[in-house]
């Protein structure tokens, strides 16, 4: 449905520009771009800009006119932010909510996504062609949208329209990462067998007396009773206790034929 919109840039004035427009018509399943009287001439900066849609950029038909770039669409849209007298003027949503519910009953107007020049955007003349005007909201402080910026969020308003309409529309759910493998759990004899690791090397670097051992390995075990530590976990914990005795030079012989592999 989407391929039925264009994306037709007037005079762009940086290769960088032109690349994330690029991008910006692939992400969002746009129909493709074309360039109007391009000025740029940093090719480099384009394609770099472009990030895996080089294809998309590569074959951008180059019009000399707008009238050529827009001959056989039937809707001509102008972004702009400049309300003119005596013409209908609506939010990019609302522009995109009423183009797809249409295009869900009847076949797809073949429709172009007119943008101007980063500097002055449309002038009046190309305004003059388009059948719709569409208004981007923002801040009112700054409200001037970088070139591929505008493109990405009409592309997006687009998709996100045709999403919620269109039953048949294809749905990109987001990636999952691998479930890990669930872990064994440590026994009770791990577990008393760590404790008594980490109480030989708690002794062994002066972390606590012998009269004050007891409780801290309680202490200790408490932790490891709500953390629900893992076989691995465990092992990984006595290791830490076997350096530190071993760093300590100290171990006892009564642990040594436990020591995890």
């Amino acid at each position: 449905m989407l391929e039925h919109c264009r994306v037709v840039l007037v005079g762009p004035m940086f290769g960088g520009n032109v690349g994330a427009s690029a991008r910006a018509v692939k992400n969002t399943g746009l129909g493709g771009l074309h360039l109007v009287a391009p000025i740029y001439d940093d090719h480099i900066e384009a394609k770099k800009f472009s990030h895996n849609a080089e294809d998309v950029l590569a074959e951008a038909p180059i019009h000399e006119d707008l009238v050529d770039a827009i001959a056989d669409c039937t809707r001509v849209v102008g972004f702009t932010a400049r309300q003119r007298h005596r013409r209908s003027f609506v939010a990019l949503r609302d522009f995109a909510r009423d183009w797809v519910s249409l295009a869900v009953e009847a076949p797809p107007e073949p429709t172009a996504l007119l943008f101007g020049r980063e500097r002055d955007g449309l002038s009046n003349e190309e305004l003059d062609l388009c059948t719709d005007l569409v208004w981007i909201p923002s801040s009112p402080a700054h409200p001037s949208y970088n070139l591929a910026q505008a493109v990405l969020l009409a592309g997006y308003e687009l998709l996100a329209a045709r999403l919620e309409l269109d039953p048949e529309a294809p749905r990109l759910r987001p990636r999952q990462t691998k479930r890990p493998s669930s872990a064994p759990m440590a026994d009770a004899r791990e577990i008393d067998e760590l404790l008594a690791h980490l109480r030989a090397s708690f002794l062994s670097i002066g972390y606590v007396y012998p009269h004050t051992a007891e409780s801290m390995v309680r202490s200790w075990h408490e932790v490891f009773a709500r953390a629900g530590l893992h076989r691995r976990e465990a092992s990984m914990i006595r290791g830490l206790a076997q350096q530190i005795l071993w760093s300590a030079q100290y171990l006892p012989e009564d642990l040594k034929p436990s020591l995890p592999e």
